[in-house]
């Protein structure tokens, strides 16, 4: 059934969800870019599941700091995986374990001398089972196990706050929500994972995106040299590459000086100089750069130094030399001006 909605409500940014009226919700209207959701994506972790039976050597718990040392030849030597584990037939022991390809006890690859030192000719042999499943292993690994043989895996990737953005080759479509899915899995600070869609013709410079997993929004947060930004990935051009080129400009302005910025963004430069204290002048063609330039000048305690404009670079800065009180600024909505 229909259901009649307070004008006041709507004006508001407010909405109803359901069709019960004893269960309505009022939700605010979200003004920034949700991608459609993926489908779901399970991955067989079971596959990965693996074990490595090891040789060990059985030694005093107070002297494996330093045969870790003298034996750092044979002993095992894997990311994430400690070398020493505990003896269950003694407390005071520990087991050494020693590299999958160690499989001779003689060790043969010792000197004499390393031999001695350590003692190994009077220790206890012993065998380990490591076991290994999906949480050890790297995306990298994941994926040379997951993808057709012979098929490039993704190499790398950028990151804008949570969102990782890849530029997938047509080769990988089709895997393109399962190599999502790991780098979710594998990646703890990434939310969202997105593909570059085709090539940029938007006015704004903006791709397009398609989310391959994780969540909907982009909407996220960045750092520059301890200053926040607030950005939405998917309607504001933003390269995190440029962070260098944004601190050499910065420094290059004067105290006292005014900066003007005809293409502003979301603020990498008005910010940091306003927080520097000088005036500055920032404008963009896009509203919604128009938007988080005033969204991070408050949130930075700037506003005061930043005049916001939301204007074509040419008619900004016409308007900035013309005598008189000068171009009005974008407040969003809120009033105000130059």
């Amino acid at each position: 059934a229909d259901l009649d909605v307070d004008v006041d409500a709507r004006a508001a940014g407010l909405f109803l969800r359901g069709s019960d009226e004893s269960a309505l919700m009022v939700a605010p209207m979200e003004h920034f870019t949700r991608l459609v959701a993926p489908p779901d994506v399970t991955i067989d972790k079971a596959k990965f599941s693996t074990v490595l039976r090891l040789l060990a050597l059985r030694v005093p718990k107070a002297k494996c700091q330093m045969l870790l040392k003298q034996l750092r030849g044979v002993v095992l030597d894997m990311p994430r995986q400690r070398a020493i584990m505990n003896d269950p037939k003694d407390e005071s022991m520990r087991l050494l374990l020693l590299k999958e390809d160690v499989v001779d006890k003689a060790l043969p690859t010792l000197s004499e001398e390393t031999r001695r030192a350590a003692g190994v000719d009077a220790m206890e042999w012993a065998e380990f089972e490591l076991e290994l499943d999906y949480d050890y292993f790297n995306a990298d690994q994941i994926l040379r196990k997951m993808l057709p043989a012979g098929m490039e895996v993704p190499g790398s990737f950028e990151t804008v706050g949570h969102i990782a953005h890849l530029n997938l080759r047509d080769e990988l479509v089709d895997y393109k929500h399962m190599i999502g899915r790991v780098l979710l899995d594998k990646n703890p600070r990434l939310r969202t994972v997105v593909n570059k869609v085709g090539s940029i013709a938007s006015e704004f410079r903006v791709p397009e995106w398609e989310l391959l997993a994780g969540d909907t929004s982009l909407e996220t947060e960045v750092r520059q040299h301890g200053i926040p930004f607030k950005l939405d990935f998917g309607e504001v051009y933003w390269n995190s590459r440029l962070e260098a080129e944004h601190k050499r400009i910065i420094e290059l302005v004067k105290p006292g000086e005014i900066l003007c910025d005809a293409m502003a963004g979301i603020g990498p430069f008005a910010v940091p100089a306003a927080k520097g204290g000088l005036r500055v002048y920032a404008n963009d063609l896009n509203p919604q750069c128009s938007h988080y330039l005033r969204v991070n000048s408050h949130a930075n305690k700037c506003k005061h130094m930043v005049k916001c404009y939301n204007m074509d670079a040419r008619e900004f800065i016409r308007a900035l030399l013309r005598p008189g009180p000068g171009p009005e600024e974008d407040s969003g909505g809120e009033g105000g001006a130059a």
